[in-house]
């Protein structure tokens, strides 16, 4: 017969946060890599400077630190505000690439 644990429990949540983790890096990353040629087509096009790849740049290594974090939130204890953190930034910066290359656009 087995038994109720705490531990194995707390084990599958640790991996099943991890797999959401990657899965949501994944995603991010690949709407970093649409921007990225984005901008190099618009710098193509329109003559821009190097300084337009920054919000890309600042997603790129950003996003990893609210991953960590969030890590840490989840580890102590607060699980379903780590999984509403992170989402909630992916979707920020995902947000915030969209209204970057639609200002690209406009211009």
């Amino acid at each position: 017969m087995k038994y109720y644990s705490d531990e194995s429990n707390k084990a599958a949540a640790n991996v099943m946060f991890l797999l959401l983790q990657i899965l949501v890096l994944f995603t991010v990353y690949g709407f970093v890599y649409t921007s990225f040629v984005a901008v190099k087509l618009a710098i193509a096009e329109y003559h821009l400077t190097f300084m337009t790849y920054l919000p890309e740049v600042l997603a790129l290594l950003l996003f990893p630190v609210v991953l960590y974090k969030t890590r840490k939130m989840f580890a102590r204890g607060k699980r379903v505000r780590a999984t509403v953190w992170m989402m909630a930034w992916a979707s920020v910066i995902i947000v915030a690439l969209y209204a970057h290359l639609s200002q690209l656009i406009s211009v």
